[in-house]
């Protein structure tokens, strides 16, 4: 074939002239569109709209146009093939330039045409397309379907349900469950209305999620709506889009009559009927199913199509339905604290249930039992599939045993029954279906997609997985500007789903655990190492970035939206940390992201995070490294563990901090570290040497017109203060902290200096004015997810109200702060030492032991909400 001269032609001139030129076998016959229609099953209109350029073949139809221009002979007797070829090349280039799903179109089937071209030909009495190939359960040639028998076969497919008597008198069977149906009552409620008012309603979701028992359960209760029948057809074993209408005709139990196409006798048949079909399992053969329902549609508007598929249908009338995974209990906190009725609430519970009595019929959970149910359902993210896989395994574990097996989902979930669909029978073979129906791209992206962790957003996946223009071509290459076309057919294909945020703005992209892990097995077995270590580089280098600017944000009054981004990115930032620190030669990419998340640890009270990863990526670098990003790690390390009451390694990390600053001329943050040192000497009772230390970093703050750093070297400064029990002086300075917070709306920073003024104002005597400083750290301290800060001022507004005489809100008080004390350090010490066992001695006098013991263990019982309610309250 001439590749020039290809390249150059369009479908619609081409499928114009080969229908319009004369036939070898009967040069005075001319081809109408309604005759080429016909003979290729389609309507007339879509024809037209080939030769018009409005619409492209599919493939099952273009291999149909093919027949008929060969058999016809329509094609030049020496040149067949190659025109055959320069049809199918054109179609491939405009679908896929136009393709809006990035589908690669097949390439052109040499084989095939052979084959088929062996044939011999038909006469005008035994035309090619007189003839039907019966149902077929695997791939079969053009020849042998042209050869088969004339008679339809009695499709072994499924029908739906009871038994319907009608005018007609055929009668339909849908299969009956073997187990209930458990849970998605909304989703039924919602896909009966939209069945009510729409011909064409598409169940779309990934594999295993259990869109066909969702369409026969939700056909069963509408059964009554289809007085002519509802049926089922699974295309899940029509291999060949081809073999689609004859599958149906077998299916419905009808002949062809000589002379009709399939589709033309399936219209017959429905004629008139006000009927349910349900097409099962559309995804390998979409387009064909599209083409096969919009004509259907068109010419009876009484007929209903359901389709399930793991993608829509993507044609004009269709309502899409994404069907949900069952719900399970999505957060730890929540699930320990549920009764046995609020777990078995959950659709993934009761599914699991459901399972497992099918197995154990006097199957009687415990609360325990629940809990651990509950875990696995929320790992196993809801999906049927998966659940019903792991409770496969119940005959030889323990559910504590198949919930710490569930680390590999793949190699775990692999106990299907044996009369499932090969592709239901494990997790990875369900994975498998959809991948290969991916094209090459769409699986490149999938398998880079994989390197994300809790999800990610567009600029994410254009920054990560593709490379910019002008890029040297290569096989492995996804342009900037494709991706997004990607992605959609990714989203489009139920691989990957998306939440939106609360206020609309924004979308964020997830893979479900089992798909990334199946993505990440496949780029592991990549041959070539170098792309995928680029891949996670990328990664890493391109949350270190955000990390940066969000740090930015994180000492103003845009700290919550901060914190909300680092919280949707943490695990992101932790793959990136994990990459970093198994690389030699990036580990500095390590270095700056832990140096730059310590606050975030802080905030969030995940201290044993940040020891590990600061110590971690500090050892890595070798000794003491000589940068800025070191000097910073150091200085968080320090915060972390003197929060954490390791105050003599707080006490290493700060100096080596502040002697690295010094070197370097980082002003800032040596005034950071200087006021941390002072912090440690002023807990240790070391006043004298605290002094020197924060009266430098409250000048270097000065100096530099370093406002947040003032703030909280004035802040530290007053606590110097209050050691040295010069009162009045700590209020000037703490009341100077907050004034410069406030002004620069860090409204997050005051709990600290609110703290230390209702202990000066106690002190004084001002005990009215003490309250409600107290109050005031207690009701700023609800923005950290943390107890840290919470129980300074609860422990302080107990000591306060002791000398009020309210011992039992004392009690409940003093018992709430060694909570939270503990919470974050079992040996934290209370703040005010002597006044707190001053009151706890006045509380226990006057309640004594067992009264005092009662609103102990009612604290301990209280949540941290009702605490904070109570202590502003009180």
């Amino acid at each position: 074939m001439d590749e020039q001269n290809s390249s150059k032609a369009w479908p619609h001139d081409l499928i114009s002239k080969f229908r319009s030129r004369p036939a070898r076998n009967n040069p005075s016959k001319k081809m109408r569109q309604v005759d080429l229609a016909k003979l290729v099953g389609v309507d007339s209109r879509t024809v037209q709209q080939w030769e018009n350029g409005d619409r492209i073949p599919s493939p099952a139809n273009l291999k149909r146009l093919i027949q008929v221009f060969l058999y016809e002979g329509h094609f030049l007797e020496t040149n067949g093939k190659r025109e055959a070829e320069e049809l199918w090349t054109a179609v491939k280039k405009l679908s896929e330039a136009r393709s809006a799903t990035n589908r690669e179109f097949p390439a052109f089937d040499a084989e095939w045409f052979d084959t088929m071209a062996d044939v011999p030909a038909f006469t005008d009495e035994d035309s090619a397309y007189s003839a039907r190939p019966p149902h077929t359960n695997g791939l079969q040639t053009a020849a042998a379907t042209l050869r088969s028998a004339r008679e339809p076969s009695r499709s072994s497919a499924n029908f739906l349900g009871r038994k319907i008597d009608h005018a007609a008198g055929w009668q339909n069977y849908l299969p009956k469950e073997r187990s209930r149906f458990v849970g998605r009552s909304s989703s039924l409620s919602e896909l009966r209305t939209a069945l009510t008012g729409c011909s064409l309603v598409s169940i779309v979701g990934s594999g295993g999620i259990g869109k066909t028992a969702f369409a026969i359960e939700a056909a069963s209760e509408l059964a009554s709506s289809y007085p002519d029948g509802i049926w089922l057809f699974e295309f899940a074993s029509v291999n060949e889009p081809l073999f689609l209408s004859p599958f149906v005709l077998s299916a419905l139990g009808i002949q062809n009559h000589s002379g009709h196409h399939d589709r033309e006798s399936i219209l017959r048949f429905v004629s008139g009927k006000k009927a349910l079909f349900i097409f099962d399992n559309c995804e390998h053969v979409v387009d064909e199913a599209a083409e096969f329902a919009e004509s259907l549609l068109r010419s009876e508007p009484a007929l209903t199509i359901l389709t399930t598929s793991r993608e829509s249908l993507n044609i004009d009338g269709e309502y899409v339905f994404r069907l949900p995974p069952l719900t399970y209990p999505e957060s730890d906190g929540i699930q320990a604290d549920c009764s046995m009725n609020e777990l078995e609430a959950f659709e993934a519970v009761q599914f699991f249930m459901e399972k497992a009595r099918s197995m154990f019929p006097h199957f009687q959970p415990s609360l325990r039992d629940l809990q651990l149910i509950g875990d696995i359902c929320k790992r196993l993210e809801g999906i049927p599939l998966a659940i019903e896989l792991a409770v496969a395994r119940m005959n030889i574990l323990t559910l504590e045993q198949i919930q710490k097996r569930l680390a590999n989902l793949l190699t775990f979930l692999t106990s299907g029954k044996r009369n499932a669909a090969l592709r239901q029978q494990t997790l990875k073979s369900a994975i498998d279906w959809s991948y290969d129906l991916l094209s090459g791209k769409e699986q490149l992206l999938l398998r880079r997609l994989s390197a994300f962790s809790g999800g990610f957003t567009l600029e994410a996946a254009e920054a990560v997985c593709s490379c910019p223009r002008g890029m040297p071509k290569r096989h492995d290459k996804i342009e900037t500007d494709q991706l997004l076309d990607l992605l959609s057919s990714l989203t489009n294909k139920s691989l990957i789903y998306i939440r939106t945020s609360e206020d609309g703005l924004a979308m964020r992209y997830f893979l479900l655990e089992s798909i990334r892990e199946y993505g990440s097995e496949k780029l592991q077995d990549e041959a070539v190492a170098e792309p995928r270590e680029t891949l996670f580089k990328r990664h890493a280098r391109y949350y270190n970035t955000l990390l940066v600017h969000a740090e930015k944000k994180f000492r103003t009054s845009e700290r919550e939206a901060c914190l909300r981004e680092i919280r949707r990115e943490y695990a992101n930032l932790s793959e990136a940390l994990h990459w970093a620190c198994r690389q030699t030669e990036n580990k500095t990419i390590g270095l700056h992201i832990a140096s730059n998340l310590y606050w975030f640890w802080l905030h969030e009270s995940r201290l044993n995070d940040g020891v590990l990863w600061l110590r971690r990526v500090l050892d890595d670098c070798g000794g003491r490294p000589n940068s800025e990003a070191a000097a910073k790690a150091l200085h968080g390390q320090g915060v972390v563990l003197f929060v954490s009451g390791q105050t003599e390694d707080a006490w290493d990390s700060a100096a080596h901090s502040i002697g690295l600053s010094r070197e370097l001329g980082l002003s800032s943050l040596l005034a950071s570290s200087l006021r941390l040192m002072a912090f440690i000497h002023i807990h240790r009772g070391q006043l004298g040497e605290a002094e020197p230390l924060v009266k430098e970093s409250v000048e270097i703050s000065r100096g530099v017109l370093d406002h947040w750093n003032l703030a909280g070297s004035l802040h530290a400064y007053g606590k110097l203060k209050i050691g040295q029990e010069q009162y009045e002086e700590a209020i000037s300075l703490l009341q100077e902290s907050v004034h410069i917070f406030e002004s620069i709306q860090d409204k997050w920073e005051l709990s600290g200096p609110y703290e230390s003024l209702g202990y000066s104002a106690f002190k004084l005597g001002q005990v009215q004015q003490s309250l409600k400083y107290f109050k005031q750290s207690v009701a700023i301290s609800q923005i950290y997810s943390g107890t840290w800060i919470l129980s300074r001022g609860i422990e302080g507004l107990a000591i306060a109200l002791c000398s009020k005489q309210f011992y039992a809100d004392t009690a409940i008080l003093l018992g709430a702060a060694k909570k939270y004390r503990e919470a974050f350090s079992e040996s934290a010490a209370p703040y005010y030492p002597a006044e707190h066992d001053q009151a706890l001695h006045l509380v226990r006098a006057s309640l004594g032991d067992q009264e005092l013991n009662d609103l102990w263990k009612l604290a301990q019982s209280l949540s941290k909400e009702r605490i904070v309610a109570f202590a502003l309250e009180v």
